[in-house]
């Protein structure tokens, strides 16, 4: 029994060893088949390239067109109208400022000149006329008033020596009290006079203030008739010759004599585009170039901002001021501005290539333990093949170099190789 008992043993055992090594054998199959079916998909994987998102600070230079005008730019009008009796400029003078460039002849205005004049001396005359009145009625008061203080000290004496009975007769105080009376209205009305003389007198300064002031418009009628350059410039322009008649409304009845232009110091005007207005710094320095001097470029200065954008194009005219003393420069020139774009701190970037656009969404494909993720970015500037981008990436993460559709979300693929 105890015999039997054993030999049961040692075949069940045998059986367990020997489904336990068919087990094993069945495992390690299947493990070979799933590795093969692995290395199957993985050599069947889409093979990517794909490079690291970089951390930079944006700096670049756009280049915009430009235009190049002079800094002042003036049509020379006279300030009366007449005939130019000479013209000593041309096309391409050079004039320095207060130079006379023109000299004129006004006879319609010598005529009122000397109106003016006259009524101003038939003014001065009137004003003298009536001050000498008023000097003679003033002194014929002074005298009658004199004769009032001696009949009034006469009166005096007589009516206290009336007191004295039999000294003075009765109408002698009468007569002498008369006479002050009658002074006293002599007096009154030469004052009544005077204060009229005044009066008078007054009103005629008034008059002849006012003709002076009249006359004062052709006070400077002689500089007038002399045309004078407004500041250092070349004439670029000119309209008029000797004997042309001219006017000063500018309104087109009359052409200008002349155009002037300053060149020493120039306007370049750039258009920046909106995405750019927020790097507009006034004394910064912007480089451009002109098509007459191939490979040089110069710097100018900027000196003014419009603040306010050309609805149509969407840029910002801003301008920069170049000082061109040899006048190398001209305004009309063809000119292309570098204008530099920056930001003051760091963002990633990723090659152009790398994002994906569609109607519905911006992506990079992250390639992540040989899986693909969609991560939406939004794109900001683009600075040498690199654009920037915005959204939940690193720097250092890879991404497709070439991004697609096709590589679809959550696939596998192979990585062909790295880029830093």
């Amino acid at each position: 029994m105890s015999s039997s008992s054993n030999t049961k043993s040692m075949a069940l055992a045998l059986v367990a060893i020997v489904a336990c090594a068919g087990g094993f054998f069945a495992y390690q199959q299947y493990q070979k088949s799933q590795h093969k079916e692995i290395e199957k998909a993985t050599d069947n994987a889409v093979s990517v390239a794909t490079t690291a998102v970089v951390s930079k600070t944006l700096f670049r230079e756009d280049q915009l067109p430009g235009e190049i005008d002079a800094y002042q730019d003036v049509l020379v009008y006279p300030k009366v109208r007449g005939y130019v009796e000479w013209i000593g400029v041309d096309r391409g003078s050079v004039v320095k400022k207060d130079q006379i460039m023109a000299r004129m002849y006004a006879p319609e205005y010598l005529a009122s000149r000397n109106e003016a004049l006259a009524r101003v001396a038939a003014a001065k005359a009137a004003v003298a006329s009536e001050e000498s009145d008023l000097a003679d009625i003033k002194a014929e008061l002074k005298k009658k008033q004199a004769n009032l203080l001696a009949d009034q000290s006469t009166y005096q004496r007589v009516y206290s020596a009336s007191l004295v009975p039999g000294v003075i007769a009765d109408n002698d105080v009468v007569q002498w009290s008369q006479s002050v009376e009658a002074d006293k209205q002599d007096v009154n009305a030469l004052i009544q006079r005077v204060n009229a003389k005044d009066h008078e007198v007054t009103m005629r300064k008034e008059e002849l203030a006012a003709k002076i002031k009249g006359f004062e418009n052709y006070s400077d009628f002689a500089s007038y008739l002399e045309i004078k350059a407004p500041f250092n410039g070349y004439v670029t322009e000119r309209k008029l010759h000797t004997g042309s008649y001219v006017g000063p409304d500018g309104s087109g009845a009359y052409p200008p004599i002349c155009r002037v232009k300053q060149l020493d110091l120039l306007r370049i005007i750039a258009p920046v585009p909106e995405l750019d207005t927020a790097g507009v710094v006034v004394g910064s320095q912007v480089r451009f170039t002109v098509s007459s001097f191939p490979g040089r470029k110069f710097n100018g200065t900027v000196a003014r901002i419009s603040n306010s954008l050309d609805k149509d194009t969407r840029t910002m005219p801003v301008e920069l001021n170049y000082f061109n003393p040899d006048w190398q420069i001209l305004p009309g020139m063809f000119c292309k501005v570098y204008w530099p774009t920056r930001r003051r701190e760091a963002s990633l970037f990723v090659p152009e290539s790398a994002v994906v656009s569609t109607p519905l969404n911006t992506f990079v494909c992250k390639i992540d333990n040989d899986t693909v993720e969609w991560v939406t970015v939004r794109k900001g500037q683009v600075m040498g093949g690199l654009v920037e981008i915005f959204g939940n990436i690193k720097e250092g993460d890879q991404v497709a170099t070439q991004g697609s559709e096709e590589l679809q979300n959550q696939s596998k693929v192979k990585v062909a190789s790295k880029g830093d």
